[in-house]
């Protein structure tokens, strides 16, 4: 390992229920000595992803990895960890597939519109600052299911290449590890970086809400906490900080994200 703070201890189970799961219980054992540790599964039986879908994880598909992070950044600017950890993604399959990828708001690492790979963070508030980070990279095709692989790539069928799980592992950690130095530095650059790789911006778009209900309208731009800036129909300009993006193509209504 190649990193200082980040994924220098791995902590790795066969088969596990969730990484995130095992991140948590490991910071509520060990406290600031899991800080930075990364928790890995070889298989999750129950990996979840955003607003609590299944994340789909078996094994010798992918690498599932959780790291607990205790970040020196403002509370306000905890929602661009994930927006780091997608930077990573994309870093780590350029150094070892060679591919170009693009990056969908809120987290999501795509190549040619398929989803390979899926950037969850939850923070916990208390005494110090948690935040669990869960990163699923697609590795390898045969080991995803097929109805996956309508929506869904890996590395080995982007590129040719299907790096083993421990190599996408500390590659993945020295990436996280520069751009989460550089959010505790200069946060307003790694909004630059993220901003300049979202194919969400510029985009007419449907965004589902957490809550309930849908908005129509133009994706603008992401504000400095990481929020999508969205101008519906009447014109009206609001931030949205969360939700599930699909691009919105009125010649014939098609998703292609």
């Amino acid at each position: 390992m190649r990193s200082v703070r980040i994924g220098r201890e791995v902590r790795y189970a066969e088969r596990t229920a969730s990484t995130m799961d095992d991140a948590r219980v490991g910071a509520d054992r060990d406290g600031e000595r899991s800080a930075g540790v990364a928790y890995v599964g070889g298989q999750q039986t129950a990996g979840r992803g955003r607003q609590g879908r299944n994340w789909i994880s078996e094994p010798g598909a992918g690498l599932y990895v959780t790291y607990h992070l205790v970040p020196a950044v403002a509370v306000e600017h905890v929602p661009l960890l994930a927006a780091a950890g997608a930077l990573a993604v994309a870093d780590t399959a350029r150094e070892l597939a060679r591919l170009e990828t693009e990056l969908k708001w809120p987290n999501d690492v795509l190549h040619a519109g398929r989803k390979l790979a899926g950037v969850l963070a939850e923070a916990r508030h208390g005494p110090r600052l948690d935040v669990f980070l869960g990163i699923g990279l697609n590795l390898r095709e045969a080991a995803l299911p097929p109805d996956v692989r309508a929506l869904a790539t890996s590395l080995e069928a982007a590129s040719g290449r299907s790096p083993e799980p421990e190599t996408a592992l500390a590659a993945l950690s020295v990436a996280l590890e520069a751009w989460c130095i550089l959010l505790e530095r200069d946060p307003s650059a790694l909004v630059e970086a993220w901003r300049s790789r979202l194919v969400t911006l510029g985009q007419p778009v449907r965004l589902a809400l957490p809550e309930g209900g849908t908005v129509e309208g133009n994706a603008l731009d992401v504000t400095s906490n990481g929020e999508l800036l969205v101008r519906a129909g009447n014109g009206e300009v609001r931030p949205y900080a969360a939700g599930d993006v699909t691009s919105r193509l009125p010649e014939n209504n098609h998703n292609t994200a």
